[in-house]
C-alpha cells in the first residue's frame, strides 16, 4: 500500500522484555516518525488517497490497543440520518475484513463525526508486535479511505457520487496562493425542488422505495432479514434495502430520508405515512425519482377509477398476487393472470398516465370490445362456434397483444385454435380444426381504433 510507505519499514528491535507501549514507540521510531504523545496516547497523521487522516493509538487495559480514526469531513445534524445509511453499510462491509473495527456516528455539539474505532488485545508481545500494530492501524484507516472516502463524502454532501460532488465544487482565489472552495449542498438543492409535503409523507415514500428494491432484488435470505428488521425500527428496514441498492438508488434513499426530517420537527402522522407509502408504490412502478419531486394526489377522491386500478395493480406485486406485468413498449404494460392453467391478459397499464384499464374479465370476456368494434361482414362463412365466440366477445383461446407503436397496438383474437390445441400430453386427441384469428388495433386506453377483422 504505497500511501502508507512510512509504516512499511521493519522494526529493528529484538531485545526482550518490552512493554506494549515500547512496541508502539518502536513502530514509530523504525519509520522515523515522532508522534505526539500524552501518557498512553499516541497521535499521528496518515496520508490517504484523498486526504490526511488523524490517527490516535491508545493503550488500554492489559495489552489492548484502541485505534481511533475520525473521518475528516463532519456531518451536519440535519443530514445525519441520511448519511448514516452509508456509515452502516461500510461498517457491515468492514466487519468482514476487520471484525475488531466499529464504524459509527459520534455526536458533537454542532453535528456528528464518523469514527472508526478498532480494539484488539495482543495476548503475547514479540518482535512482530510492532508490525501487527502497524498493520492494525493501516487497516483501520483503509476503512475510511479510497472508495469509501468517496462514497461517504457523496453521502454527506448530498450527491450520488464523489465525481458528481467534485463537479459542483467552485474554487475562487482569495489572494496569493490561497483558494476558497465552495460546494453546493445537494440536499438543499433537493429541498428547494421538492413539493411541500409533510415529513411523514416522505417517510412513507421512502418505505415504498425500500419495499420496491427489496421486492426486485431480494432473495429469500434478504426477505427474511427485512421481515426481522421491520420489527426493530423503520431505519433498520430501510438499511436492508440500502445495502443491496445500486449507487443511484442509495442516493435516492438518502435524499428521501433527508426530506423525511427536513422540517426539523416531529409531525408524525400515520395517515400521511400510509398515503406516502401507497402513492410511493405506484410511483416506483414508473420513475422512482418522482418520489422526491412529484406532488401526488391529496386523497382517493381526487383519483379516477383508472388511476385507482393502476394503484391496485402496482401494489399487487407486493402482495404475492398471481399477476405479472409484461412490457409492451412506450410505457405500456400488459398485466397477465393465471386463469385455469394458463397466463391470460387481464389489464392494460399506461405508466405515463398512471392509469389502468380492464382488458379481459376473469370470465375471459373482452372488456375493450363492443359489437360495433367487429367487422361482421368479414366473418361471414365462419363455423358457427367461432361466430358465436365473437358475439360473446370470448377470449378463451390463446391471443396476443403486440408491442405499442406510435400509441397503438395490434391485438390478435383467436376464435378457434388449430387441432394441435386439443392434443394431450401423450400426443393424442388432435383434431382437424383450423386456426381462426381476428385482428384489430387498440389505443393506450384499450379503445378499439381499427375494427377486428378476419384479414390482417
Amino acid at each position: 500500500m504505497g500511501i502508507f510507505d512510512f509504516f512499511k519499514h521493519k522494526c529493528g528491535y529484538t531485545q526482550k522484555g518490552l512493554t506494549f507501549e515500547d512496541c508502539i514507540v518502536k513502530m514509530f521510531s523504525s519509520s522515523g516518525i515522532s508522534p505526539n504523545r500524552e501518557g498512553n496516547k499516541f497521535a499521528t497523521e496518515v496520508e490517504g488517497k484523498h486526504c490526511v487522516f488523524n490517527v490516535a493509538l491508545t493503550c488500554i487495559e492489559g495489552n489492548s490497543l484502541l485505534v481511533y480514526v475520525p473521518f475528516p469531513i463532519p456531518v451536519d445534524a440535519n443530514v445525519a440520518f441520511a448519511a448514516n445509511y452509508e456509515v452502516k453499510r461500510i461498517g457491515k462491509e468492514a466487519a468482514g475484513v476487520l471484525p475488531e473495527a466499529q464504524v459509527y456516528l459520534s455526536e458533537k455539539e454542532d453535528g456528528y463525526n464518523i469514527i472508526v474505532a478498532t480494539v484488539k488485545e495482543f495476548e503475547e508481545l514479540s518482535d512482530n508486535t510492532s508490525d501487527e500494530i502497524r498493520n492494525l492501524m493501516i487497516r483501520s484507516v483503509d476503512i475510511l479511505d479510497d472508495k469509501n472516502f468517496e462514497s461517504l463524502a457523496a453521502a454527506i454532501f448530498g450527491y450520488e457520487s464523489y465525481e458528481e460532488a467534485k463537479m459542483n465544487m467552485h474554487a475562487k482565489s482569495t489572494g496569493g496562493n490561497n483558494v476558497s472552495i465552495k460546494l453546493k449542498d445537494g440536499y438543499n438543492e433537493v429541498l428547494g425542488d421538492a413539493p411541500n409535503l409533510s415529513n411523514s409523507r416522505f417517510a412513507g415514500r421512502l418505505m415504498a422505495c425500500a419495499m420496491n428494491i427489496i421486492a426486485k432484488k431480494g432473495n429469500d435470505e434478504i426477505l427474511e432479514q427485512a421481515t426481522e428488521a421491520i420489527q426493530k425500527s423503520f431505519d433498520s428496514y430501510i438499511q436492508i434495502a440500502y445495502d443491496i441498492a445500486n449507487e443511484e438508488e442509495r442516493d435516492l434513499i438518502r435524499k428521501l430520508r433527508y426530506l423525511a426530517k427536513a422540517k426539523n420537527k416531529d409531525d408524525t402522522d400515520e395517515n400521511d405515512f400510509i398515503q406516502g407509502k401507497m402513492e410511493g408504490l405506484v410511483i416506483c412502478n414508473d420513475n422512482p425519482w418522482d418520489l422526491v419531486y412529484e406532488e401526488g394526489k391529496s386523497n382517493d377522491i381526487d383519483m379516477s377509477e383508472e388511476e385507482k386500478l393502476y394503484r391496485e395493480l402496482c401494489l399487487s406485486q407486493y402482495q404475492s398476487l398471481p399477476l405479472v406485468q409484461n412490457d409492451l413498449g412506450e410505457d405500456m404494460a400488459l398485466v397477465t393472470q393465471v386463469i385455469g392453467r394458463y397466463w391470460k391478459p387481464r389489464y392494460l397499464m399506461d405508466k405515463e398516465a398512471r392509469c389502468a384499464y380492464e382488458f379481459m374479465s376473469i370470465d375471459e370476456v373482452l372488456q375493450i370490445v363492443t359489437d360495433e368494434d367487429i367487422d361482421w361482414d368479414s366473418l361471414k362463412g365462419l363455423p358457427q362456434d367461432a361466430f358465436d365466440r365473437a358475439k360473446a366477445h370470448s377470449f378463451h383461446f390463446p391471443g396476443h397483444v403486440y408491442q405499442y407503436k406510435n400509441g397503438v397496438a395490434e391485438v390478435e383474437w383467436q376464435l378457434n385454435p388449430d387441432g394441435m390445441y386439443y392434443r394431450d400430453e401423450d400426443g393424442f386427441g388432435m383434431t382437424d380444426d383450423e386456426e381462426i384469428n381476428l385482428y384489430g388495433t387498440i389505443d393506450r386506453k384499450g379503445k378499439v381504433v381499427k375494427k377486428f377483422t378476419l384479414k390482417r
